[in-house]
C-alpha cells in the first residue's frame, strides 16, 4: 500500500477546492444579463421560436450533477440567455482491463493453463447545454 504523504494530500484538496470554484467554458453570443432562464431536456420541448446563441460543456470540477446544472444556469444568466437546453451524457475516459492466470501440472505430466479477465470502462457524465434567446 502506497504511503500518502501531507504534502500530496493538501496538493490534492487544494486542486479540487480549485475545480469546484471553476466556470464552465462559454463559445457564442453575449446579450443583457436575463434573471430568469427556462430549461429544457431536449429541443422539441421548446415551443417558442428561439435562436441559438451559444454553448458550453461541463463535466469536471463540480461535485454533483446538481451544481453542474445550477452553474450552467447561473452562466446562461450572465450571458443573457432566455432559456437553456441540457444534454446529460457520458464519455469512456479510460479503460481498465484485469486478468489472472494459472498453469498447474498433472501428475502424469500435462500442463492445465486457465486464464480470466474482465474489461471495465470508466465513464465520465458531461452535460452538453445550448443557450437560446427567444425571438
Amino acid at each position: 500500500m502506497k504511503k500518502v504523504t501531507v504534502f500530496s494530500l493538501i496538493s490534492f484538496l487544494v486542486m479540487g477546492l480549485l475545480a469546484a470554484c471553476s466556470t464552465p467554458s462559454y463559445f457564442g453570443k453575449t446579450y443583457s444579463p436575463t434573471n430568469n432562464v427556462d430549461v429544457y431536456l431536449a429541443k422539441g420541448d421548446v415551443k417558442k421560436n428561439y435562436t441559438t446563441m451559444g454553448t458550453t460543456k461541463v463535466g469536471k470540477g463540480f461535485s454533483s450533477l446538481e451544481s453542474a446544472q445550477q452553474k450552467v444556469i447561473e452562466l446562461g444568466k450572465a450571458k443573457g440567455a432566455d432559456g437553456v437546453i441540457m444534454e446529460l451524457t457520458e464519455e469512456v475516459v479510460s479503460t481498465q482491463q484485469t486478468g489472472t492466470g494459472v498453469v498447474t501440472q498433472s501428475k502424469r505430466k500435462n500442463v492445465i493453463g486457465t486464464s480470466s479477465s474482465s474489461t471495465m470502462d470508466i465513464k465520465q457524465k458531461k452535460i452538453t447545454a445550448t443557450f437560446i434567446k427567444y425571438e
